[in-house]
């Protein structure tokens, strides 16, 4: 078995993961929505996603996404700006490399509860089977 979502490498390094977002707005059996709120060249720290997500973006911006593995990728989120990740990702942390603060609804899908070792990978990153 492989540590594709790197939840070994954080037990071996000692690593307690934060929440997924700074604040939960609402909470019920369908959906949790989070305010992620982060000052320019802040971090929201390690965090992984145990349910498909909606993320939009408020007030936007550039920030950088971190995986546990030292993978870093580049975004860019103009307000308004919606995205679904449907498939589990490794643990990341997310640092706003903007001059702004970077606010954003994320919704969480808590009809599926995905278990680590048989999660799908996001469509955006699985083979094209085309």
């Amino acid at each position: 078995m492989t540590d594709r979502h790197g939840l070994q490498l954080a037990a071996e390094r000692g690593l307690t993961l934060d929440d997924v977002g700074s604040t939960i707005l609402l909470d019920n059996a369908h959906v949790r929505i989070w305010e992620v709120k982060i000052a320019p060249g802040e971090t929201l720290g390690w965090h992984i996603h145990y349910h498909p997500y909606v993320v939009i973006a408020v007030t936007g911006g550039r920030n950088e996404i971190e995986t546990i593995f030292g993978e870093r990728r580049a975004t860019y989120e103009p307000p308004g700006h919606v995205v679904l990740i449907d498939g589990m990702r490794p643990i990341h942390r997310l640092t706003n490399r903007d001059k702004t603060t970077y606010l954003a609804r994320l919704i969480e899908l808590k009809h599926i509860r995905w278990i680590p070792e048989t999660a799908p990978l996001p469509s955006l990153e699985r083979p094209d089977t085309e």
